[in-house]
C-alpha cells in the first residue's frame, strides 16, 4: 500500500512539473474601445441627427484596429418616410470610401423617436484600418454625417 502511494505521489509530482515547464505563453492581450458621435441637435434636446457609435479592438501596441461594430441613428421621423445610413472610412492621407451599401434604417420599437442601423458584431471581428482613421455613417435622405476617429 506504501508502495501504491509513494507511486502515485512521484507520478503526480511529475505531472505537475511537466506542466508547469509546458505552461502555454500568455494571451495575446486586446484593448477594445468605443467611439460616438452626436451631430446635429446635440445639447438642444432634439437628439443625434445622425448619431454613431463604433466598438473597435485592437492588440497592445498595434497601428491598426478592427471596427467590430458600427451603429448608426437619427431622429428624422417625420410621417411614413424611410430613411437608408451606410458607414465610411477614411484612412489618413485617403478619400472618404463606402464600406458598406445602404441599408434600411428601423425603428427599434413602437414608441421609439428614432431610426437606427448596425453593421457588424461585437468583439474581434470586421476590417482592420491604421490609428487615425475616420469612421462615418451618411443619412441618405438628409446627406447628413456623423464620424469619429479610430484612437
Amino acid at each position: 500500500m506504501k508502495r501504491i502511494l509513494n507511486t502515485a505521489a512521484a507520478s503526480m509530482l511529475a505531472l505537475l512539473l511537466v506542466t508547469a515547464g509546458a505552461a502555454p505563453a500568455p494571451a495575446v492581450s486586446y484593448k477594445y474601445g468605443r467611439e460616438n458621435a452626436c451631430a446635429g441637435g446635440a445639447g438642444k434636446g432634439l437628439g443625434c441627427n445622425p448619431g454613431i457609435v463604433v466598438k473597435h479592438w485592437h492588440k497592445a501596441g498595434a497601428g491598426a484596429r478592427g471596427v467590430g461594430w458600427v451603429y448608426a441613428s437619427t431622429n428624422e421621423t417625420a410621417g411614413k418616410r424611410r430613411y437608408h445610413a451606410r458607414w465610411l472610412y477614411q484612412r489618413p492621407g485617403g478619400k472618404l470610401t463606402a464600406a458598406t451599401g445602404w441599408k434600411r434604417a428601423k425603428r427599434p420599437s413602437a414608441d421609439a423617436t428614432f431610426l437606427d442601423a448596425q453593421w457588424g458584431k461585437d468583439g474581434r471581428t470586421g476590417p482592420q484600418y491604421p490609428v487615425n482613421t475616420k469612421i462615418c455613417v451618411q443619412i441618405k435622405e438628409t446627406n447628413k454625417k456623423a464620424c469619429v476617429r479610430l484612437r
